[in-house]
């Protein structure tokens, strides 16, 4: 039993890796973006970027957190994964 809990939290924990993998790519991008959207467009994006690294501590050991800290932390991220879709679909 206590080997196969390992085991999920590893994967876990690697999933947790990739994700801030590409978090840090789209970042890289998106800092190359500034030039280049149009202002109100980029500061939707900042004021939504600057709420993710707001929330990003928070991330890095979400078991600590209490069950209401887990639920709110995942509507603040669904909520910016939506700012981030709809500002991704406004430049197409």
């Amino acid at each position: 039993m206590a080997g196969e809990v390992e085991e999920t939290a590893l994967k876990l924990i690697a999933e947790m890796m990739r994700s801030y993998s590409q978090i840090l790519k789209a970042v890289a991008e998106i800092e190359e973006m500034r030039n280049r959207a149009p202002p109100n467009l980029y500061a939707v994006f900042a004021v939504a970027l600057f709420r993710l690294t707001a929330a990003a501590p928070k991330l890095q050991n979400p078991l600590t957190l209490t069950t209401e800290e887990k639920k709110k932390l995942s509507n603040e991220i669904l909520e910016l994964a939506e700012i981030m879709a709809k500002i991704a679909a406004s430049k197409q």
